[in-house]
Order: C-alpha cells, then sequence, then structure tokens
C-alpha cells in the first residue's frame, strides 16, 4: 500500500525514508569506488616495490664488483689480505651507519601519530563541553 496522499504527493515520513535510502546508497557507492581506487593504487604499489627490490638488486651487484675492482686495486700496493680487509672494514663501517640512521628512523617517538592523537584530544574537549 502507498503512502502517498490522495492528490498524489507523498507524505513527508516516505520522503524522508526516500531520503534516507539516497544517502546510504550513496555512502555504499562511495565506499565501493574507494575501495576500488585503493586497489588498483596498492597494485601499483606492489608492482613499483617490486621493481624497486629488483633494481637495489642489480645495484647491489654492481656494488660488489667495484668493490672487488678496488680490492684488487689496493692488491697492486698492498698484499691481497690487507687490501680485502680495509675494503671489508670500510664498508662495514658504512653499512653500520646506514643501520643506525634506519635505528633512529624507527624509533616509536617518531612513529607516534601525533597529529592524530592532538585532534582525538581536540575532539574528546568539545564533546565534554558540550554534555
Amino acid at each position: 500500500m502507498s503512502a502517498s496522499r490522495p492528490d498524489g504527493s507523498h507524505g513527508l515520513g516516505e520522503l524522508l525514508g526516500n531520503v534516507a535510502t539516497d544517502i546510504q546508497e550513496l555512502v555504499r557507492g562511495e565506499v565501493r569506488l574507494a575501495r576500488s581506487e585503493l586497489d588498483q593504487k596498492l597494485d601499483r604499489v606492489i608492482m613499483a616495490a617490486i621493481w624497486l627490490i629488483g633494481g637495489a638488486l642489480v645495484a647491489f651487484a654492481g656494488l660488489v664488483v667495484i668493490l672487488q675492482g678496488i680490492a684488487a686495486a689496493l692488491a697492486l700496493v698492498l698484499p691481497t689480505w690487507a687490501a680485502s680487509l680495509i675494503v671489508g672494514v670500510l664498508i662495514v663501517v658504512v653499512g653500520a651507519l646506514f643501520a643506525r640512521s634506519g635505528l633512529s628512523m624507527l624509533s616509536l617517538k617518531t612513529l607516534t601519530p601525533d597529529r592524530t592523537a592532538s585532534s582525538l584530544q581536540k575532539d574528546a574537549q568539545v564533546v565534554k563541553e558540550h554534555i
């Protein structure tokens, strides 16, 4: 049975119900669109990461060859063991500096979502003031 009036107009309740249904459909559509877009972007990020890792592996192989060349050049003026040791120690020091820098970037202090925490505190304060 329709809730429309005899003159063909719709009642307020029916109009509000239609608006609520339309809003739900709009939100569902937006969520579907966002999910689809995020899936596409995630696929793109994964592909970029694969290429990045591949490039890093090739560059690492090149670095190994360069380091062997440096050790071979030093071996012309030093014993081979000493040249290899010097190059090895220098690379370990450089690697340790990189690792230390990376660890400092991963500290809990730098990973705390400060802006989100601040925003949540402000929201809680606004809610307390209005209650």
